[in-house]
């Protein structure tokens, strides 16, 4: 071991000692996390206390689904294990159908049809003894929740039981689950759902609101589903009895998925064709150790399977889909297997921890992609989405996020994986910045507006920046922790950060004391400034003179430096700094190699600034002012593939692309004739000049997305 590595050890050391005499001074801690360390449920080294507990919860559902009145049916006996050290006097349980009672707060619009005068629980038992469900003192509906107080108080390590039925629509909005078509559907959020109690906040009363999504105990589920002889059924968990509902030929095609690397279609059209029809209409699913239980149905979805090994074990992957998507579905089970082999082994390195996995992809027009363990509810083959989903499997079920407060801990790495994988393995672009591309596309709107706010905003009172604060910003934070560690160390902390936490639930201060445990490194020149204060990222050339770059830090927040240099033969030349190099630092000088055939400078083309135009030499202005670019580009441009006028204005004696309707603001700046690009590259603009120096249209390539634009005025 190096000096340099002892030496911060033992200042890590000294450190983490420090803070288990004293509080955390770097950065705020909010009184709630402060108890739970000073409990010792949480250590300062970012593993889970001596004293760490949480509740768990066993449920036995039979539900039936009535696709013809779009109705739901189910009886659930619940049992729950009070793990905390203190007496409960009542419980909390939730109601998500609730958020489309009539009167309850919502995020988003949603369908008229699916307003109703809310779900109810009947035939309430605790341990037992039957309660009046419908009596307000004992059981008290408020939002999505409902509390009932308990008829005697529930002791440390003690559990109940209690049983109840209701009856809730599906629904038509189709937000995250509902009604796909008229005999298709995804249902989650479907059963009465004991909350969560835990050592930071007690009971978790945050409402759904259908933006901020889940926050669950740790469970076992053993599910019993109804459905018509015509549909198929598919749910987290494992196919308990599917011998006795499966028709003979199509078990075996099911049996023989589940030891095939290769692609088995267990139902096509032509079974449909012949008249298909199950020989039992019960299914039987359970799942142990799990958040969440979901499941989708259909009387005409095709579905596809096939095995992945896994650690050993063999891990059943289908694909689930729609006759008019069957196209965009054709590598659907194939991308899965190697998604899921590249996140047991590649990254997070860690092994895909449950038996099975099926991605739905749903009929008509879905909304996206929503996860649930072992289930993915999307809308369409896409891989990316694909991906997306999938990852979803380690943050927020494996390691049990709190969604509704920091939604960041697992969109973010969602998106942070989905980006990985996409561009290290499928691509095979190991370069960081390809990362930090995908990183921008998600930032760009919101960066450095009255809506950028620091990352320790609780999730479930963002508005219009959530997906800002919860998938580009924090992706784009640990892409920085990425490249500031360097691959093995960041794969180390990653890897150990779920390992430590796998079924439990950390707090953010728990991944911030993960990483700088592991790595041996003080970060709170990170967690500070993105999680805690408000600014922007701005970076600037301030001047290239005698050989030295000067580069200024004009906005408040660090950011890696990637220096791309172009000579006058051609040639081009990169150098990188960690975002550290920022710690105590307005400015950073940098060397430029063969200084006397320099032709230009570009800084920092992969990540998101709040002023793109000082990030050049020769200044944007200079460039554009040598180009002699003619007035003529200058207006309206129309294009069929969206409603709003694209409009390219000059200001300042700089050219900018703007789709108002859209929010895009983009700066433009010549490259070669009538050649322009976005400072990032990701916009390119060729506009077309037809003989009489009249500009007639331009043609664009947006990303992976290309279109032309016919001249208005």
């Amino acid at each position: 071991m190096s000096q340099k590595l002892t030496f911060a050890a033992i200042f890590l050391a000294v450190l983490f000692q420090f803070k288990s005499q004293a509080q955390e001074s770097r950065f705020f801690v909010p009184k709630e996390i402060k108890q739970a360390y000073e409990k010792g449920t949480r250590s300062y080294d970012g593993k889970p206390g001596p004293n760490y507990w949480q509740n768990f919860v066993d449920y036995k559902i039979k539900v039936e689904v009535i696709p013809t009145e779009k109705l739901v049916v189910g009886e659930e006996k619940v049992k729950f294990k009070n793990n905390s050290p203190k007496t409960m006097n009542a419980i909390v349980l939730r109601l998500y159908a609730n958020v489309f009672k009539k009167g309850s707060g919502r995020a988003y619009g949603i369908d008229k049809r699916d307003l109703h005068d809310g779900v109810e629980l009947s035939d309430l038992k605790i341990n037992g003894n039957e309660m009046d469900a419908k009596d307000e003192k004992n059981v008290r509906y408020r939002g999505t929740n409902v509390y009932i107080t308990l008829p005697e108080p529930l002791d440390a390590g003690s559990e109940l039981t209690f049983e109840t039925k209701w009856k809730q629509k599906l629904q038509y909005s189709n937000i995250r689950t509902g009604i796909c078509d008229s005999t298709s559907f995804f249902v989650a959020y479907w059963y009465p759902q004991v909350s969560v109690y835990d050592d930071l906040y007690g009971w978790d009363r945050m409402n759904y609101t259908l933006q901020a999504e889940c926050y669950n105990n740790l469970g076992n589920y053993d599910v019993e589903i109804t459905a018509p002889k015509e549909y198929l059924v598919w749910a987290t968990g494992t196919f308990q009895n599917a011998e006795k509902v499966l028709p003979n030929e199509i078990f075996k095609r099911f049996e023989k998925a589940k030891t095939s690397t290769k692609n088995i279609q267990v139902l096509t059209n032509e079974d449909y064709d012949k008249g298909f029809k199950v020989r039992e209409n019960k299914w039987h699913y359970t799942a142990k150790e799990v958040s969440d239980f979901a499941f989708a149905l259909s009387d005409r979805c095709y579905w596809d399977a096939a095995m992945q090994e896994v650690a050993g074990r063999k891990v059943l992957i289908n694909s689930v889909f729609p006759k008019e998507k069957a196209n965009d579905c054709k590598t659907l089970t194939e991308d899965q297997q190697k998604t899921m082999e590249y996140f047991s082994n590649g990254v997070p390195g860690v092994p895909y921890p449950y038996e099975t996995f099926t991605t739905f992809v749903a009929p008509g027009e879905g909304g996206g992609g929503m996860e649930f363990p072992m289930m993915a509810n999307n809308d369409g083959g896409w891989r990316g989405l694909t991906v997306h989903e999938m990852f979803h499997t380690y943050f927020p079920m494996y390691v049990r996020t709190n969604e509704k407060r920091w939604s960041w801990m697992d969109e973010g790495w969602a998106d942070y994986n989905t980006s990985i994988t996409e561009e290290w393995y499928f691509e095979n672009n190991k370069d960081i910045t390809a990362v930090f591309s995908q990183n921008m596309q998600g930032m760009e709107h919101n960066h450095g507006t009255s809506e950028d706010f620091p990352l320790m905003t609780t999730s479930n009172i963002l508005d219009d920046s959530y997906y800002y604060s919860s998938y580009g910003l924090p992706s784009f934070i640990y892409t920085i922790l990425h490249h500031h560690l360097g691959n093995d160390l960041f794969f180390k902390c990653y890897k150990e950060y779920i390992t430590r936490w796998a079924k439990k639930s950390p707090s953010p201060y728990d991944f911030f004391y993960t990483f700088e445990n592991v790595s041996g490194q003080d970060l709170s020149w990170l967690w500070k400034p993105y999680f805690f204060e408000f600014g922007a990222i701005d970076l600037k050339i301030e001047s290239v003179k005698d050989g030295k770059l000067i580069i200024k830090k004009a906005g408040a927040k660090p950011v890696p430096v990637f220096v791309e240099i172009q000579y006058q033969n051609g040639e081009e030349k990169r150098i990188t700094q960690s975002a550290k190099v920022w710690i105590e630092k307005e400015s950073v000088e940098i060397e430029i190699p063969d200084y006397k055939n320099l032709k230009s400078i570009l800084i920092n083309k992969s990540i998101v600034d709040a002023t793109r135009s000082d990030n050049f030499y020769p200044s944007l202005k200079e460039l554009t002012g040598q180009a002699n670019i003619s007035d003529e580009i200058l207006g309206d441009y129309k294009t069929s593939e969206f409603k709003p006028n694209i409009n390219i204005v000059k200001e300042d004696g700089l050219f900018y692309l703007y789709i108002s309707d859209y929010g895009v603001e983009e700066l433009i700046y010549p490259t070669e004739n009538m050649k322009f690009s976005s400072p990032d590259g990701s916009k390119k603009v060729d506009f077309e000049i037809d003989k009489d120096g009249k500009c007639t249209g331009f043609e664009m390539v947006w990303g992976r997305w290309k279109f032309s634009a016919n001249k208005l005025n």
